[in-house]
């Protein structure tokens, strides 16, 4: 009954695991999350007239989420209009 038991990942290569865009995408998080925690002081946040104070770790994690969530709705739109060309 053991015979016909294969491995999830059988006949995969870790080329397949380790794709350029996975690797580039890993090392921009690793260098945002080094730059987050290497700016741990308070900062002022002054927007209109909003005047809020908070960490900075706190303001960078939000800009970085902010940019990660654009280029995800961009490329979602630009999947969408590629489809409708065709």
């Amino acid at each position: 009954m053991a015979d016909n038991v294969t491995p999830a990942n059988q006949g995969r290569k870790w080329t397949d695991l380790f794709t350029a865009r996975r690797v580039i995408g890993g090392v921009i998080a690793i260098v945002a999350l080094l730059f987050i925690f290497q700016n741990t002081q308070k900062g002022s946040f002054h927007f209109l007239s909003f005047n809020l104070s908070a960490p900075r770790w706190l303001w960078l994690l939000g800009v970085f989420a902010a940019g990660f969530a654009t280029g995800w709705l961009l490329k979602r739109h630009r999947i969408a209009t590629s489809k409708k060309k065709t």
